[in-house]
């Protein structure tokens, strides 16, 4: 693990994504070329974004810099002053998440009512790299949540999760759950790749799609993180802006209409140092990539 997300807020945000497990390489079971192809682009082939939402975490105070950078969904509290605190043009994704879902009770209701109706919230973030064999109520528990989330909101925000591991795909599938959105964090910079890898994210996308997740459900996890400056494991290695380019590339071409992208992450953490606020080139690139 990364760490554990905690209740986070507009001033302290303490999210972490698990370390996924390493494969081999993958078969191209999203029938697209494979990604040694796409890192052999020049430059001048980074696409545009075709997703208008842009996801961060871990902001540590940090609201100026991720949005100079163009990120507009940014991870909060359930509070609304904290919502309301957010820049201009700024959405909340609503940590309201869990390791093991439960149902709704009356905590997470109360929270969801609270923000329903407000144009500032792009979703809730409800559970974080879930794993079935350890939590076999979590599928049920999260159909309770997100249901909850489309009623009191009229459907107008989203629920999300993130999904780490090939054999969760199938339990924790919108068509179980009924949220909105499934991250995929196939993280493919790391001591063992330190060139980084782009078919891991084939790999992800393949197993996603064949175990049933639709295409225009998943939302692209960008590494913007290593972990060579922290006080715990260090092994992922924080992707330079040219090792980023093929990447970017290969999640435009098997996610081409994401209903958002995530970059995981910005500030620091015990288990995530670097991160993407000490890399200006590698802002400098989302920054391109955002504005077209």
């Amino acid at each position: 693990m990364l760490g554990s997300l905690g209740a986070v807020s507009v001033l302290g945000v303490l999210g972490a994504l698990a370390a996924p497990t390493l494969g081999a390489a993958p078969a191209d079971r999203a029938g697209l070329r494979p990604a040694a192809h796409v890192a052999a682009r020049t430059a001048s082939a980074l696409p545009a974004a075709t997703t208008s939402h842009h996801y961060v975490a871990n902001l540590k105070g940090d609201l100026a810099g991720p949005r100079r950078v163009g990120f507009n969904v940014f991870d909060t509290g359930s509070s609304p002053q904290q919502v309301a605190a957010l820049p201009s043009g700024v959405q909340a994704m609503v940590w309201l998440g869990q390791k093991c879902p439960t149902p709704a009770d009356t905590a997470f209701r109360s929270a969801v009512d609270a923000l329903a109706h407000s144009s500032r919230v792009f979703g809730y973030y409800l559970s974080d790299e879930p794993h079935i064999a350890d939590c076999p109520g979590g599928p049920a528990a999260l159909a309770d949540r997100a249901a909850y989330v489309k009623r009191a909101s009229g459907g107008s925000q989203r629920s999300f999760i993130v999904l780490d591991q090939a054999a969760d795909d199938a339990a924790f599938k919108p068509s179980v759950t009924g949220v909105s959105m499934v991250g995929l964090d196939p993280y493919p910079c790391s001591d063992a790749h330190p060139d980084c890898d782009p078919a891991k994210i084939d790999e992800k996308v393949g197993d996603a799609l064949h175990a049933g997740i639709p295409r225009d459900r998943i939302v692209p996890v960008y590494q913007t993180f290593g972990q060579h400056w922290a006080s715990g494991d260090r092994y992922y290695r924080l992707p330079t802006a040219n090792q980023m380019r093929p990447m970017l590339q290969r999640w435009a071409t098997l996610v081409p209409n994401p209903p958002m992208d995530y970059a995981y992450g910005w500030g620091h953490q015990d288990s995530a140092n670097p991160t993407l606020v000490d890399s200006k080139p590698l802002q400098d690139l989302l920054r391109g990539y955002f504005a077209g």
